[in-house]
């Protein structure tokens, strides 16, 4: 590990975030610098000297003009600044602010800030009104995509792809499985996804996931938002695969390429059951911080960002680092993309070797040289000061390094973007600081003409970003010339960490390449590109690998580790964090995922002619195709939450011995250093987590409480971590072939009853419990035998009684209707109707002869 090597640098685990047991250091006084020499002084003073457009503004603060690392103007030319506050501020210090100028966007008072906008000439006189700390501009921050493809040959061949797609389900299945979607998942395959969704019956449903990046729904072509649920690649009441939760908005205020909208499709891809929410990155890193803790009150279970701020501190946990530690503490397990800043030498002894970063564990004084000043008329032209030397040993001074700018540029020239740290505390800061960019013209004579200089962000911010454009097959001299520091003899001499977040892939080599074959005796080193909330260990940092072939590591995909000296900032005032007892080396990044797959609309286009195939580059795709697997795991196992399931992430990833990626830069990095724990598998995750799950614990009082000859009743008292029973009937002995019927039953479910059963049979009753996740607990067995059938006496003879002489009518009757009374009393019924009407018919033949003879019934004369 590169880590045993540091000198006077303990390999341990990064301190708690919020613990601050030591005391604030006290602000050293230093020397007064130069406003000229920071950013926040150059921007100001370029304004009041004329220049008034961003372009000239930029050329004169040596920022790119616009995209990542530039400033953000509105409509009205102002600019967004963050300002830290001493403490809280009140309404009269708010007001102040106004009065200077500045337009407030946001107050953020859990950090003691807010964003504003102002006029680049009014930055400094934001920054002396009272109770105001600093001011300094707020650069655009940058994304984890790979844009490198703009000087050729920066990252080899992007994805040596076959030109044909895998043979892999579509994206977005539906509930039933049933595949759907306009673009292939290719991540499933090397993360293993589509086995675990499958084998584990998981697709992200239950879980939340928020996602941060520049923008969702501000672009249009080749597809918009609605294209995009309507097609299937993104859920919402149009998608035709029954995903019809939509995306939920939270914030996305700030202009951008829809990065967070091609992040939410692959997070989609692999688990397409997840509710997604997303919210911009805000319009600085305290904006960022704010939108962090907005997704976690929307309730994010999982966040994954992309985005680093030029902003961020590199020795101390930032704001936005605070934030991610205080969601953590939560339970939201935080992802985030580790950064494509690494650049590959191809000449000389760089050769093979990132080369993209240079560091040091302390700033070693020297000469500066006599070139340094440019005769035409310099800033630094009478000041006192040092320039750092580059050659760590200590019997040669060497006041610059040397870098060999490539060949074969993109139209010839490329863009350095430096971006390091002092290695002092926010708002602790006493060293003033430039770092200075020359073109040799002829190295004999040392004819140099000056290219560029970067300044540190402001007087009290420890780090620096700039641009500054090289043309192509030059040699170029890196100055860092130090302006102000504390005089104290006996004062500290801070680390030095120098990168270029973007551009490094120019530089073919570079005369100085550490001392890192010393070992422990080791004091700088080359090739450590990870940064800000990235490098600190509050957020798992995601590598790259390529999606077709995940051996391979990604050649822009950032390494580690990082550096931590300081406690993290401190949010209730603009003061400077205590110093840590020994330096902590954070191992980062953590896990690595692939990258280069398809979405919809984002990323280069790599199709034929009119079937246009947008492949996602860069660890802003790795890192929300690890989010998404964790989802799956969330989704399976809703307790597992927080640290507990990040952790699950990593002990699950295969590594080199797993047949996982291959280190490409081994000895000089340890796998750690480029992939972390390996690539993330969804499938050993779910195993994992199915295995470290509770087993059930033992079925007691299991017994019969009632049997019939056709039932059998059964209880028992429920077991430990038991999420459900299945029991079981069966004839004899408990095997398949002998199965009378199976139930499962609910934990709360504690008795259960077979019936239709047969007599006097013997039958065997297996009980087993099951946990949450399916595990199975030792069964409870009980033989039972039914109850023999009831017997039931043979029906016998009635005697018949004596017969009755004194009544043969009886007699018939008796033999006629046997022992019951009914047919003796038809029979007497039936002599009273016959006798009825027997008389009837004597009535009437009387009548008749009556009315023969002229006479009435009564015999009197009728006539």
């Amino acid at each position: 590990m590169r880590a045993s090597m540091r000198r006077g640098i303990a390999a341990c685990a990064a301190i708690p975030l919020l613990i601050l047991f030591a005391a604030p250091a006290a602000h050293a006084e230093g020397e007064e610098q130069d406003p000229a020499s920071t950013l926040s002084g150059r921007i100001a003073e370029a304004a009041a000297s004329g220049a008034a457009t961003p372009e000239e503004i930029a050329e004169a603060a040596a920022l790119p003009v616009d995209g990542e690392g530039s400033l953000t103007f509105d409509s009205a030319e102002r600019i967004t600044g963050s300002v830290m506050f001493d403490a809280a501020p009140d309404e009269a210090q708010l007001a102040a602010v106004r009065a200077s100028g500045a337009e407030i966007e946001t107050v953020l008072e859990m950090f003691a800030a807010a964003t504003v906008k102002i006029a680049p000439e009014h930055l400094e006189a934001l920054a002396a009104v009272p109770g105001v700390a600093s001011a300094i501009p707020a650069l655009k921050p940058f994304t984890g995509t790979d844009r490198s493809t703009a000087v050729v040959g920066l990252r080899g061949e992007i994805a040596a792809l076959t030109g044909a797609a895998p043979a892999v389900a579509p994206a977005a299945a539906t509930p039933a499985g049933a595949p759907c979607g306009p673009i292939p998942i290719e991540a499933d395959a090397p993360l293993n996804a589509d086995d675990a969704r499958s084998g584990f019956g998981v697709d992200g449903t239950g879980v939340t996931i928020g996602i941060i990046s520049d923008s969702f729904a501000k672009t249009t072509a080749p597809t918009s938002w609605q294209n995009d649920v309507e097609s299937g690649a993104l859920p919402g009441p149009e998608n035709p695969c029954g995903r019809t939760l939509p995306v939920e908005i939270v914030s996305d205020q700030q202009s951008g390429s829809d990065e967070g909208r091609a992040m939410a499709q692959l997070v989609h891809g692999i688990a397409p059951g997840a509710k997604l929410l997303f919210a911009d990155a805000g319009s600085s890193d305290i904006g960022m911080a704010q939108n962090i803790f907005n997704l976690a009150q929307a309730g994010a279970d999982i966040i994954v960002d992309d985005i680093t701020w030029p902003s961020e501190t590199y020795y101390q946990q930032g704001f936005i680092s605070v934030a991610i530690e205080e969601v953590k503490a939560q339970g939201i397990t935080y992802f985030t993309s580790a950064g494509n800043s690494t650049g590959i030498g191809s000449s000389g002894a760089s050769t093979g070797k990132p080369i993209s970063s240079w560091q040091t564990t302390a700033y070693r004084p020297t000469a500066c040289p006599a070139w340094l000043l440019d005769p035409s008329g310099d800033p630094l032209d009478g000041q006192t000061v040092d320039c750092l030397d580059f050659d760590p040993d200590p019997a040669a001074d060497t006041p610059y390094d040397t870098l060999q700018i490539r060949d074969n540029l993109y139209n010839g020239q490329a863009q350095l973007q430096p971006i390091g740290s002092i290695g002092e505390p926010l708002h602790g800061v006493t060293t003033g600081y430039v770092l200075r960019f020359y073109e040799v013209v002829d190295a004999a004579t040392d004819d140099v003409e000056l290219i560029g200089q970067v300044g540190q962000f402001g007087p009290t911010h420890p780090g620096f970003m700039g641009a500054v454009t090289v043309d192509e097959n030059t040699e170029v001299r890196m100055v860092m010339v130090r302006t102000a520091h504390d005089p104290d003899p006996a004062a500290r001499q801070p680390a030095v960490f120098l990168s270029f977040i973007r551009g490094g892939g120019a530089i073919a080599d570079r005369a100085h390449l550490g001392n890192a074959e010393l070992g422990a005796a080791a004091t700088d080193w080359v090739g450590e590109t990870v940064f800000g909330h990235g490098a600190d260990g509050s957020a798992i940092s995601v590598a790259s690998l390529h999606w077709d072939d995940p051996a391979q590591v990604r050649d822009y995909s950032s390494l580690g580790p990082g550096t931590l000296l300081y406690e993290p900032v401190r949010t209730d005032a603009a003061a400077p964090s205590a110093r840590l007892p020994q330096p902590v080396i954070v191992p980062t990044p953590h896990v690595a995922a692939v990258d280069g797959t398809q979405t919809t609309f984002f990323g280069e286009d790599e199709g034929a002619p009119g079937a246009p195939e947008y492949r996602f580059y860069g660890t802003s795709a790795a890192a929300p195709n690890a989010a998404a697997v964790a989802a799956l795991g969330l989704s399976y196992a809703p307790g597992l939450r927080g640290a507990a399931l990040g952790q699950l992430v990593l002990e699950t990833a295969r590594g080199t011995a797993a047949g996982g990626p291959v280190n490409p830069y081994a000895p000089g990095f340890s796998d750690a250093e480029v992939f972390g724990a390996g690539i993330v598998d969804a499938n050993a995750l779910l195993e994992r987590i199915y295995a470290d799950s509770p087993t059930p614990g033992q079925i007691a009082g299991f017994a019969t409480t009632a049997v019939t000859h056709t039932s059998l009743t059964l209880g028992w008292q429920a077991a430990i971590d038991a999420d459900r029973y299945v029991i079981e009937l069966f004839t004899g002995e408990p095997v398949p072939a002998n199965a009378v019927e199976a139930s499962q039953l609910a934990a709360d479910q504690l008795s259960h009853a077979f019936t239709g059963l047969s007599p006097a049979t013997a039958y065997t009753v297996r009980l087993t419990p099951f946990s949450v996740l399916g595990k199975a607990g030792t069964a409870a067995v009980l033989p039972v035998t039914t109850a023999n059938a009831p017997v039931v006496p043979t029906p016998q003879p009635v005697p018949q009684p004596a017969p009755d002489p004194q009544s043969a009518g009886a007699k018939n009757l008796r033999q006629t209707g046997g022992e019951s009374s009914t047919p003796l009393i038809i029979g007497a019924v039936a002599l009273v109707v016959l006798g009825g009407a027997a008389v009837a018919l004597a009535v009437a033949q009387r009548r008749k002869r009556a009315a023969a003879n002229g006479m009435d019934e009564a015999g009197d004369d009728i006539g």
